[in-house]
């Protein structure tokens, strides 16, 4: 029977585990390390077409201009379709636009220019000789009334007149009558005093005719030859127009009752309605010019003077007041004008009106694609108010770029046609 040696074979089995034990350990390190790497360092993918046109972008473009560029519609025409249209282009220019506001206006008459006739005295109307629309000159008689109130002031007068003097006559004799002693001081005073009070008596009675509209002359008269004239004539305060006459024969009339009212319309005012959103490009000063359909071809020029500080709460508008001169009188009253505001713009980048198209809300240009003869992107713009032909670009043009202007609507509907998502 052969007897296994169990002590050497304990001895040698050590040996060798120990070198499977760290193969194994080794192989799980290398295997550890490559998971790792393959972690940290993927293979890189593909690039999508669009990824690889925006790689292709120049590296002077900005993002926003990257991203306007991305965004940008593209129309195609086919070869027959661009020869039927003209299509003409031109260049964002550097250019001054001044804003232009069109509104509604109304004639009036200058209110500083136009009064209302009243009597000074109450009475019963004797004549008028004037009508509707006569010219009249400053102090011409416009109505002649019979006045009770102004005979018994003129009598009262009168009767001062006579008083006086006969207390002038009477201080003539007592000053005479002290220079001989045959008067004392104080009756030279007395007498004195009395003639005083006449004076201021007539004073009083002259300044009463005065305020009841008697002339000069007819104050005159009375003093020379004692004759009342119950007559009061209304004269015209300005020379201008009647605009309104309220008296006629027999009408019985009051102090301060409106018989007339003349204006002077060689100037006039042009009331212009301004919608509040348009209030920021009206302010006292601005230039206006105002037409007349009545009036083809003919202008006039002014400047805002006032502005209503209220806002009309049924059609939300403001009034501009413009002061304009009316030769001739051609502007007459209540006649409806246009008025348009010019106000000074600054110096920018603008675009000819045929190059602007708007869909919806928006307004947009198109711009030719380079090297691909048929092809205009679309692009959005921001504007500023249209003048002379011209827009002022805000927004979305840089200079010398290239518009389409004549055939822009044609382009414009087939943008339409070819994206309805731009409805």
């Amino acid at each position: 029977m052969q007897t296994i040696d169990t002590q050497n074979f304990s001895e040698h089995k050590p040996a060798w585990w120990k070198r499977i034990a760290l193969a194994a350990l080794v192989l799980s390190f290398l295997v550890g390390g490559v998971w790792l790497f393959s972690k940290r360092s993927p293979m890189p993918a593909p690039a999508p077409p669009d990824s690889m046109a925006s790689m292709a972008m120049p590296a002077t473009s900005s993002p926003s201009e990257a991203s306007a560029a991305s965004t940008e519609l593209q129309i195609d025409l086919a070869p027959d379709d661009l020869k039927k249209v003209q299509i003409r282009t031109a260049r964002v220019a550097n250019g001054v636009t001044s804003a232009k506001l069109r509104v509604p206006g109304i004639v009036k008459p200058n209110e500083y220019r136009e009064v209302h006739v009243t009597p000074l005295a109450g009475g019963v109307v004797k004549d008028v000789p004037v009508v509707l629309g006569d010219h009249v000159k400053r102090g011409q008689p416009l109505a002649i009334i019979f006045s009770s109130e102004l005979a018994e002031a003129e009598t009262q007068y009168v009767s001062y007149l006579a008083e006086l003097e006969a207390e002038h006559k009477k201080l003539e004799r007592t000053q005479n009558l002290l220079k001989l002693g045959a008067a004392s001081q104080q009756e030279e005073e007395e007498v004195a005093a009395t003639h005083a009070a006449h004076e201021s008596h007539v004073r009083a009675a002259l300044e009463k005719l005065k305020l009841l509209g008697a002339s000069d002359r007819q104050i005159a008269a009375l003093k020379q030859a004692e004759q009342i004239n119950p007559n009061l004539v209304v004269p015209a305060p300005i020379g201008g127009v009647v605009l309104t006459r309220n008296a006629n024969l027999g009408l019985v009339v009051n102090a301060a009752q409106e018989l007339f009212t003349v204006a002077d319309l060689s100037t006039a005012w042009i009331m212009a309605s301004v919608n509040e959103k348009d209030f920021a490009a009206v302010r006292v000063g601005s230039l206006a010019n105002i037409t007349a359909p009545a009036y083809p071809g003919h202008n006039w020029k002014g400047r805002v003077t006032y502005i209503q500080p209220q806002v009309d709460p049924a059609t939300r508008t403001g009034q501009a007041r413009i002061e304009v001169a009316n030769p001739g009188e051609t502007l007459r009253i209540e006649m409806y004008v246009d008025v348009e505001f010019t106000a000074p713009g600054t110096s920018g980048p603008i675009v000819p009106e045929a190059a602007v198209q708007s869909i919806g809300e928006r307004q947009f240009v198109f711009l030719p694609v380079k090297n691909s003869e048929g092809s205009y992107s679309l692009r959005q713009v921001r504007l500023g108010p249209a003048a002379d032909g011209y827009y002022s670009v805000l927004e979305g043009l840089r200079m010398q770029e290239e518009v389409v202007t004549e055939g822009s609507f044609i382009l414009k509907a087939e943008a339409v046609r070819q994206h309805p998502e731009l409805h």
